[in-house]
């Protein structure tokens, strides 16, 4: 390994190791975040969490990438390792009907011997301080959504009342469903987006970023809100923002808020490495 991992993190929103739907990935040509999604339905998985299915079959694939794998050919394999569990499952059928059931992921790869950083959906990264994201139009929206919801209900409601129980997320979820429909979507819409579910990406929202002279590299999900130089500088960042906003949909709006008894209001993960 020609690189230095200098520090390194990951946790569940609920604080619990077991609930986490993130992971990092490290070999000695690769270094990833995965951020798994979780469907709006869960019943084709037998109970077990399709986000962290999604993160384990990914981990694996980039485990097994040729050290000069190209993006295109990274994004096409990962696609496979999903798409095969479909298969050997025989849901392939269901989830090509029914989007809202697929499993999925947002990825952030650093390719050591390329010296790119690849991006399939919202995770984002410090080039040497510079600040590059992958967002997606469709949750900006539906945060904005959300933050005119919340301001509604704590015209009758406090703060602690939606942190017990988030009453937006009954409001957004038709809409998240909907949203789906947009999920690696090939026809030209600003809303479609794309991420890692085992359908053919849309190859112009896939970012590549040339990394040959940087230095200093950190890769995170969207769990940190706010990317800072250090690991111990971001947690400062997001304990600020959830002391002052706990349900998120002020300061940095979002499509979810902290709820009570968790740590934060989603998972994250953070990785810093020296080349």
């Amino acid at each position: 390994m020609s690189y230095s991992i200098i520090e390194q993190f990951t946790q569940a929103k609920t604080g619990n190791e077991v609930d986490n739907e993130d992971k990092i990935v490290i070999t000695d040509y690769f270094v990833a975040v995965i951020d798994g999604m979780t469907p709006l339905n869960k019943s084709l998985y037998s109970g077990v969490s399709p986000a962290k299915l999604c993160t384990e079959l990914l981990a694996d694939c980039i485990r097994g990438f040729s050290s000069m794998v190209t993006c295109s050919e990274a994004v096409a394999q990962l696609t496979d390792y999903v798409k095969g569990y479909y298969e050997k499952n025989d849901i392939l059928e269901e989830v090509y009907t029914f989007p809202h059931k697929r499993m999925g992921a947002n990825i952030i790869i650093y390719s050591h011997k390329r010296q790119e950083i690849w991006f399939v959906g919202d995770c984002h990264c410090l080039i040497d301080s510079r600040h590059i994201t992958n967002e997606k139009l469709v949750d900006t929206l539906l945060a904005a959504m959300r933050s005119s919801i919340i301001r509604e209900y704590l015209l009758t409601c406090d703060i602690l009342d939606l942190l017990n129980e988030d009453l937006s997320s009954n409001d957004l979820k038709p809409f998240l469903q909907q949203q789906y429909r947009y999920q690696n979507n090939q026809l030209s819409s600003p809303l479609s987006y794309t991420v890692i579910d085992g359908f053919p990406l849309i190859t112009n929202m896939i970012k590549v970023v040339d990394v040959r002279n940087a230095s200093e590299i950190v890769l995170a999900s969207d769990g940190f809100l706010i990317l800072k130089e250090s690991l111990r500088e971001s947690e400062n960042a997001l304990r600020h923002l959830l002391k002052n906003d706990p349900l998120c949909y002020q300061l940095i709006p979002t499509t979810k808020g902290l709820r009570k008894g968790n740590v934060s209001f989603d998972d994250r993960s953070y990785i810093k490495l020296i080349k």
